[in-house]
């Protein structure tokens, strides 16, 4: 398993690699691109083309801290060329870490609706797919609706077009981003697939005007229907180049994060609630928050783990907590923003 860059999960699990372009979405596909420039060597002795890896079925087991794990980066989990005894074996192991949180992610719902019929899928089986533009949105959300999950996502990445969803109903999370790629230095390729402008002064990659809307729309959407939302990047030559605000900020919401570990002595874990769209995430009380924020303490929230941590800043970000040593200690200003808070002992599970 492999530590990543992608800002929505924590790590990576590639047991099985390889895949087949689908929609425009696939056209530079990072993963089609570094496995074929590795075509030939140990890592990638056949490129793209399919490979089992089953020394890699077992590494979920062996990760003690609970984690946001994306399955099959550098694949689909429901590519109709692997067998579903495999995914039997991927979704085993799965199953035996209730701890962790995984992120699979199709462009092939079709397969995963019948095989969510074949097999119940686990509580942990965050059930993704991905809609990169308009005229796949009523097909792949009416089959991602029929899939038995806790968590039903959409990545919006790369985002070609505008997307009215035409509602968000049993969805519990959106992410969406541009596309990034050394393409994106041609105009034409910016105007028909990119985010981003390039301009001679600095900074060089800056979200296209009008395609700005495209995120707000998207936002809102969320916004609406009580969905979390979380922008990624808005793309350029490498991932980072336009970066990720969004309206002056972040967007980085989680439907739900790992189950946290028992509280280090003296420290306290952040309670689990249930938002209106029935998602679960461990999350403070906005009067901690605005308690904070007025200068009463400084307590900081791990997202990793779920703990506090004092003598955090309000508008800190990505400190590392104490406990679990991972960069997820976030501040209470930060975490209002991101809407990491509940408002009524209520919801309270």
């Amino acid at each position: 398993m492999n530590e990543t860059n992608i800002a929505w999960t924590k790590l990576t699990w590639n047991p099985v690699s390889g895949c087949k372009e689908l929609t425009s979405g696939c056209a530079f596909c990072y993963a089609k691109t570094l496995s074929e420039n590795k075509r030939g060597s140990a890592a990638f002795p056949v490129g793209f083309d399919l490979t089992y890896r089953p020394h890699k079925l077992r590494e979920p087991l062996r990760i003690k801290e609970p984690s946001l794990i994306f399955v099959n980066s550098m694949s689909d989990f429901f590519w109709n060329e692997i067998s579903d005894d495999y995914r039997d074996q991927m979704v085993d192991v799965i199953e035996q870490c209730p701890q962790h949180e995984f992120q699979v992610l199709t462009k092939r719902p079709d397969i995963m609706a019948r095989y969510s019929k074949r097999r119940k899928l686990p509580a942990n089986f965050w059930a993704g797919v991905t809609i990169e533009s308009q005229r796949y949105v009523d097909e792949r959300l009416a089959l991602l609706r029929q899939v038995d999950v806790e968590i039903r996502f959409v990545s919006a990445e790369p985002l070609l077009t505008s997307i009215d969803f035409g509602g968000l109903a049993g969805i519990h999370w959106v992410i969406g981003g541009g596309e990034s790629g050394p393409h994106l230095f041609d105009a034409k390729m910016r105007e028909t697939r990119g985010l981003v402008d390039y301009l001679p002064d600095a900074p060089r990659w800056r979200p296209q005007p009008e395609r700005i809307e495209w995120a707000r729309s998207m936002r809102d959407q969320c916004e609406a229907e009580d969905v979390a939302f979380f922008w990624k990047q808005w793309g350029g030559v490498y991932p980072t180049s336009g970066g990720n605000m969004l309206d002056g900020r972040t967007h980085e919401a989680f439907p739900r994060l790992p189950t946290a570990k028992a509280p280090a002595q003296g420290g306290a874990v952040v309670k689990r609630y249930t938002t209106k769209s029935g998602a679960v995430q461990l999350k403070p009380s906005i009067d901690e928050l605005r308690e904070c924020i007025d200068g009463a303490n400084s307590t900081g929230w791990c997202l990793a783990c779920g703990q506090t941590q004092e003598g955090v800043e309000p508008d800190a970000r990505k400190y590392r907590c104490e406990s679990c040593q991972a960069l997820k200690v976030y501040g209470a200003e930060e975490l209002m923003l991101m809407g990491l808070f509940h408002t009524t002992t209520e919801d309270e599970e």
